[in-house]
């Protein structure tokens, strides 16, 4: 069996430099022929310098894709990897020591499965915002929260049981069928995400099967950039325009009444939900107004999806 580690990168050179440390410190069954994947995505800074400095202590080799976007990434490093499964994580992620053993554990108790998702908490810089810290049951997708709990029940898009791009591994098979789609990802023209929820909901409609891996963990370094309004609205509007591109690839286009380009109801939830947001921000603790600011935020990205489509 051959492992592929896949990580695509833009841009964070010093934070792909953590990430290869901690890969270069884990646990790795001796008789594990792996590879470590990292596609440059035209990063203007010193990414590459960073990959080769890992050459003697990681089985790594440094791909480039010129296309702008994490599902042109993603694309490329199928193309190039060899490995029988694919274990994805990020270039802002810490892993365990145990984290890669415990997939290819349980690659080898689900040989049937073709999807495999590990738990993800947070490391914050310090001092973390006291807002963050109480709002944090909020921000699992901002910040790429995720528990799948202990027990080896099915992975399914019922309830959200799906992991998240930091942290999931796919068998080579499904993963060279079913690529991620250009549309989705982030990319300078874009914020919609859920690349990687696409390409596991259509493996596992297709019939394929996935397990949680609870001994797969990564903590996801969460700078103090990440920790603002700015991020968060930012975040939520992507979310958005995500979640109208998904209606509309799905045929449920709304037929009611247009203002301005859009729904009624995208203005009056944008509208409504900023001035709760502006109210409670002076007045409510930080889950209150955090709440009020993903209303406001997803209807902005719904409203800019529309308003892109009719143009």
């Amino acid at each position: 069996m051959l492992i592929t580690v896949s990580i695509c990168t833009f841009n964070r050179a010093e934070s792909l430099r953590r990430t290869l440390d901690s890969l270069a410190a884990m646990q790795v069954p001796e008789d594990l022929v792996w590879e470590v994947v990292v596609v440059n995505n035209n990063s203007p800074d010193h990414t590459d310098a960073v990959i080769a400095a890992f050459a003697d202590r990681l089985p790594i080799r440094r791909e480039f894709e010129p296309q702008p976007g994490a599902s042109h990434a993603r694309n490329r490093a199928i193309e190039v990897a060899k490995g029988d499964y694919f274990v994805w994580t990020d270039d802002d992620v810490v892993v365990e020591p145990g984290w890669l053993a415990a997939y290819v554990e349980a690659f080898g108790c689900w040989p049937e499965a073709a999807v495999f998702g590990g738990s993800i908490r947070a490391r914050y810089e310090e001092p973390v915002a006291k807002w963050v810290a109480e709002s944090e049951a909020l921000l699992g997708a901002p910040y790429c929260i995720r528990d799948l709990g202990s027990e080896p029940i099915p992975l399914s898009p019922a309830g959200n049981r799906l992991p998240l791009g930091a942290n999931f591994a796919l068998r080579s098979a499904e993963q060279r069928a079913f690529r991620y789609d250009p549309e989705l990802g982030p990319s300078p023209t874009s914020q919609r995400r859920g690349e990687e929820h696409d390409v596991i909901e259509r493996i596992l409609h297709s019939g394929g099967v996935g397990y949680p891996v609870p001994a797969a963990r990564v903590e996801h370094c969460i700078g103090h950039e990440r920790q603002t309004v700015r991020y968060l609205t930012r975040y939520f509007a992507g979310s958005g325009e995500q979640d109208a591109f998904f209606e509309q690839q799905k045929g449920e286009r709304h037929e009611g009444p247009l203002l301005f380009g859009a729904p009624r109801w995208v203005w009056r939830g944008m509208i409504e939900g900023w001035l709760l947001y502006r109210i409670n921000r002076v007045i409510a603790p930080g889950p209150v107004w955090v709440r009020h600011l993903k209303v406001y935020s997803r209807a902005l990205g719904v409203l800019r999806y529309w308003r892109s489509e009719r143009t």
